[in-house]
């Protein structure tokens, strides 16, 4: 089923669940630096404590970019990589519940230091999101296009029901790391990073057992009547802030000037434990054996404005039909058009709280990473969410990241990654990673090479450099 819909619908399909189809996010899933010693800076986003445990004395993150998409109804049809002129994105086909999460982070900035042998600080800037869409089951095909043959498809399913949850924010990170205990066994470290966040992006629809009867007026003709449900949908007010005369630039500095501000923490403890086997040099660190990690991260909420262009929309008018409502939602022009004219199909209109608050992905992570000597390594992670987004009544985003394996071969200058990962929807995806200098590129899941693949994985791509000093210890191979 490729993606069009009846030019009535557009504008109302777009302002209701449009916040989510393309949004920004932010993820913790760069496996390729899970437990690495080198990851710097970008170290914070898994654990506050690590950045103590770094090889470099500095660290300048400059900038990474992530996509991570779990669907099981968007799929490319005719990829043939590396030429992609003739795919086409579309919807599978057929009766089912669709969902889909999607992820994509762009870090502009974040600077690792460290002050002694003991503290390091260190902070950045960042752009962060999450999306969220589920629904029940219902049919849709290639002859889905319009509003009527949508409904003539779906004339045995008994109610049509979904969600989606939208937040994106900009966020600055202070980060605080120190050795609380040392021995000449191993060292515990301990690390806090406060999340200042200026919310940009917040919205919600929830559609509730929307039913309908069909009723055949000809042989040849059919009209639906709408017989119960009711729907809501939000967005923050900061929208209604941009104007069709400002350039872009200016529309998304006034969302950010009209968006609000909110806190978020993250803790965390790393421990090393020293290999007594191999000795180090008179200015190497000790090598470790095992490196163990445990963090709770991302706790807060984002809060936003309610626009006064929304509403909760309850007991649909018996009077009003599929032609009806095509023609209600014809010539919409704004977000307070979209909201008049729904608020003419529903007996009742209630408006919204005057804010609304979406929690961050709060979630404990335990790492452990595993030292095999002749820089090969073994990194496990659990990511346990403390929030679902499948909650119809709550607004959460979550990370998407369940358990994942990476070994890795990993010196300064290169090194290869296999992550293997058991995602929240329990998918198995097996991906790769390599780093040669300051570059680091990943792909999520090697699948996207099959044919007609669905939108399932993503890949990620980071950049670091290590300014003003040289790494603590050089090796042979990282001449090369």
């Amino acid at each position: 089923m490729r993606i069009q819909f009846s030019k009535k619908l557009i504008f109302p399909l777009a302002m209701i669940i449009g916040f989510f189809a393309n949004t920004m996010a932010y993820s913790q899933n760069y496996h390729a630096i899970h437990g690495s010693s080198y990851s710097g800076a970008a170290g914070i986003f898994n654990n506050p404590a690590s950045p103590n445990n770094s090889l470099h004395k500095w660290d300048v993150h400059l900038l990474s970019l992530q996509l991570n998409n779990i669907t099981n109804t968007v799929y490319f049809k005719d990829l043939k990589l590396p030429s992609i002129s003739n795919a086409s994105i579309q919807l599978k086909e057929g009766n089912y519940s669709r969902l889909n999460h999607q992820v994509i982070d762009l870090n502009v900035f974040n600077a690792m230091y460290q002050i002694d042998a003991k503290q390091s600080i260190s902070g950045g800037l960042r752009i962060r999101s999450y999306a969220h869409i589920k629904t029940n089951s219902f049919e849709a095909n290639d002859s889905s296009n319009t509003l009527d043959r949508f409904l003539f498809n779906n004339r045995t399913t008994p109610f049509i029901e979904g969600f989606g949850t939208h937040a994106g924010w900009l966020e600055g990170n202070l980060n605080y790391s120190s050795v609380i205990k040392a021995t000449t066994t191993g060292k515990l470290s301990a690390g806090i990073t406060l999340q200042i966040a200026k919310n940009v992006s917040g919205a919600y629809t929830r559609i509730n057992r929307i039913s309908f009867l069909e009723t055949a007026l000809t042989p040849t003709d059919t009209v639906y009547t709408f017989t119960g449900g009711a729907g809501s949908y939000a967005y923050s007010s900061n929208y209604d802030a941009t104007t069709p005369y400002n350039n872009l630039q200016e529309n998304i500095n006034q969302m950010i000037k009209s968006g609000t501000t909110s806190l978020g923490l993250s803790v965390g403890l790393e421990y090393i434990k020293y290999d007594q086997s191999s000795s180090a040099g008179e200015n190497e660190p000790n090598p470790y054996r095992w490196k163990l990690g445990f963090s709770i991260m991302d706790i807060g909420a984002s809060s936003f404005k309610t626009s006064e262009y929304t509403g909760y929309f309850s007991n649909p008018s018996n009077t009003i039909n599929d032609d009806d409502l095509s023609q209600k939602l014809t010539n919409i022009n704004s977000a307070q058009d979209l909201r008049d004219s729904l608020a003419t199909l529903f007996g009742t209109t209630t408006p919204l709280p005057p804010t609304f608050k979406i929690n961050q992905p709060t979630r404990m992570i335990i790492n452990i990473d595993r030292n095999f000597g002749n820089h090969f390594y073994v990194n496990g992670q659990l990511s346990l969410n403390f929030r679902s987004s499948a909650n119809f009544n709550k607004f959460n985003t979550r990370e998407l990241s369940l358990l994942s394996i990476t070994p890795r071969w990993e010196t300064l200058a290169w090194g290869i990654f296999l992550p293997v990962q058991y995602n929240t929807q329990g998918q198995i995806w097996i991906g790769a990673a390599i780093k040669m200098g300051p570059l680091v590129a990943g792909i999520h899941s090697l699948g996207i090479f099959k044919k007609d693949p669905l939108l399932n994985g993503g890949g990620y791509l980071m950049m670091s450099i290590h300014p003003f000093n040289k790494k603590m210890y050089t090796t042979r191979l990282d001449c090369y």
